[in-house]
């Protein structure tokens, strides 16, 4: 099962034989047997050097072997806790900007109560997690913007209100609260088009009649930030930061906006069996976003605080 999902993955016997540390003809053989005992064939060898294409019944059983998977990492936690071991691995997807933020202090409690406890922490944009959600590289995600699909299920979220963050210097920065029309001409740094935020933005200052010098661009809030302190402008983001203040910017709220700030949700694949690990961040999250007025979805929230 192994060997056949790292050639559907990479497409390629030799680069699947490399990463699993085999000879290629031991790879070419596993696949062999698995389609001489299945009766099909999963991939097309005739592409010569664009590589194997994964068959409409090679499809099929790579998404049956996710499931197979994520259940035997399930498996392995429970066996390990049955054992007494403490032993686990947490499997997270995380947004960039959250990873600076909320995670290393979740991260180092879990670690000092959980000694055993391994983790691998996928830091990407949310339609990238979800996908390694569905191909169950993922247990759990923390992020923005996650489709309202049945097969995803939210498990905490938290409304976070929207700031123009500026350098310590900058005017704006001893202010408790700006409008639109009040960074009109300034020098702005964008999030990229990668980030649905991008087109948030744009179609708001459009709508509020207001011009904006952008200077930069990313897709990382992180150098957002930075950049920010240096004073090379300005820019906006959703929420403050909760643990960790790195950076030397000031928050200032940006109050009646044309939209409502996205929130910050945690989810897994519904229908799938969590793991002890992602059951127990899940647990650190809701607690933590119930301290800034998050909730359950079941419950109703109790605030903006943020």
């Amino acid at each position: 099962m192994r060997h056949f999902i790292e050639v559907a993955q990479l497409g390629s016997f030799r680069a699947a034989a490399e990463k699993l540390h085999v000879a290629p003809s031991a790879v070419s053989k596993q696949i062999k047997n698995l389609e001489l005992a299945l009766d099909v064939e999963l991939f097309r060898r005739d592409r010569g050097r664009a590589g194997l294409e994964v068959t409409e019944a090679g499809e099929i059983l790579l998404f049956r072997c996710a499931s197979v998977v994520n259940e035997l990492t399930i498996a392995q936690d429970e066996i390990d806790q049955l054992q007494g071991l403490q032993r686990g691995h947490l499997r997270l997807g995380v947004n960039e900007v959250l990873a600076s933020d909320l995670l290393p202090g979740i991260l180092r409690d879990m670690s000092y109560n959980h000694p055993g406890l391994k983790f691998t922490i996928i830091v990407e944009n949310t339609r990238e997690i979800v996908e390694r959600m569905q191909d169950g590289e993922i247990d759990i995600a923390l992020g923005y913007n996650f489709p309202p699909t049945q097969e995803i299920e939210t498990l905490a979220t938290l409304q976070r209100r929207t700031y123009v963050v500026t350098s310590l210097h900058h005017p704006m920065a001893r202010l408790r609260s700006v409008r639109l029309p009040d960074i009109d001409g300034e020098k702005m740094i964008f999030p990229d088009h990668s980030i649905p935020m991008r087109q948030l933005l744009e179609d708001a200052l459009v709508q509020s009649d207001v011009t904006v010098r952008e200077v930069m661009s990313t897709n990382s809030f992180t150098l957002l930030r930075q950049m920010v302190e240096s004073g090379m402008g300005i820019g906006i983001v959703f929420g403050r930061f909760l643990q960790i203040r790195r950076e030397k910017i000031a928050f200032v709220e940006l109050a009646d906006l044309p939209f409502e700030s996205p929130p910050v949700a945690c989810c897994r694949m519904a229908g799938r069996t969590p793991t002890a690990s992602s059951t127990a961040f899940a647990a650190t999250i809701k607690t933590l976003f119930a301290q800034y007025g998050g909730h359950a979805p079941h419950r109703v929230a109790s605030g903006d605080r943020l």
